[in-house]
């Protein structure tokens, strides 16, 4: 995608996972120079984000790391003010970001949850993306321009017990985008939407499944398989574009077909 981001300067949150690599390397293909967000919570969180700007900056792409702990106010305006010394501004933000469940947090008995427990996605998923926006409005404001875009997932919208916690996370940042779009874009020039992935093919998501219940859960989405981290790549790609610039304060499903608004 060539071009459509030229002279953009952007922030992918948990940039060194599937989904925010994959919208790192597209941001920066399409002309953006990206700062890629990483928690550095692991070795190989940290060994991830440096491979993908390693492999971007020979690519003559413009890119490089900024980490910071997404639940600390303090350390995530550190980062953005980084960005903006750096670049001298901001216009893009993409929030993927997300604490890692497993087989047990994914089927776990909602109802037994302590309270540690049950804000853990919140402290990652919603405080995260909501740091980073408080962190990145004033600067989007200066350029009286800016494109955010929240994470959300497709059982905020049906509805599903299974995966409690990080489904009431996601709740947050849709509900977010709901309830401070029209502020942002009337006060900041700031478009703010969010992404409702379906079945994504991850390692992450996959390693929570057999390979029998993999095969069944592609059964029923209508396309007949699992999305790709690229897949949301893309749609972020159009959220963050000029292509959406009548597209405010909405979700985005994208989920091959399972969820039809």
């Amino acid at each position: 995608m060539p071009g459509r981001l030229e002279g953009e300067v952007a922030i992918v949150t948990g940039g060194s996972g599937e989904i925010g690599g994959a919208t790192v390397r597209l941001f920066a293909a399409g002309g953006a120079k990206v700062a890629l967000h990483y928690s550095g919570r692991s070795e190989s969180s940290t060994q991830r984000a440096e491979n993908i700007v390693n492999e971007l900056r020979v690519s003559g792409l413009d890119c490089f790391a900024i980490r910071a702990n997404v639940s600390n106010y303090e350390e995530v305006e550190s980062a953005v003010r980084e960005v903006g010394e750096r670049w001298g501004k901001l216009s893009i933000l993409v929030c993927t970001a997300g604490l890692q469940g497993t087989v047990d947090t994914w089927n776990e008995d909602p109802l037994e949850l302590d309270d540690a427990e049950l804000l853990s996605a919140v402290n990652v998923d919603f405080l995260g993306s909501f740091h980073f926006l408080r962190a990145c409005k004033d600067l989007m404001k200066k350029n009286g321009y800016g494109k955010i875009v929240f994470v959300s997932s497709t059982p905020t919208i049906y509805g599903e017990a299974a995966g409690y916690r990080f489904s009431l996370a996601k709740s947050m940042n849709r509900f977010s985008v709901k309830s401070l779009a029209e502020e942002l874009i009337r006060n900041y020039g700031i478009y703010l939407n969010a992404i409702a992935p379906g079945t994504i093919d991850t390692q992450s998501n996959r390693k929570n499944y057999s390979e029998q219940q993999w095969k069944e859960m592609q059964s029923y989405i209508p396309l007949g398989k699992a999305g790709r981290p690229e897949d949301i790549a893309r749609t972020a790609l159009f959220l963050c574009s000029h292509d959406s610039d009548y597209v405010v304060g909405q979700t985005i499903v994208a989920d091959g077909g399972e969820i039809r608004l």
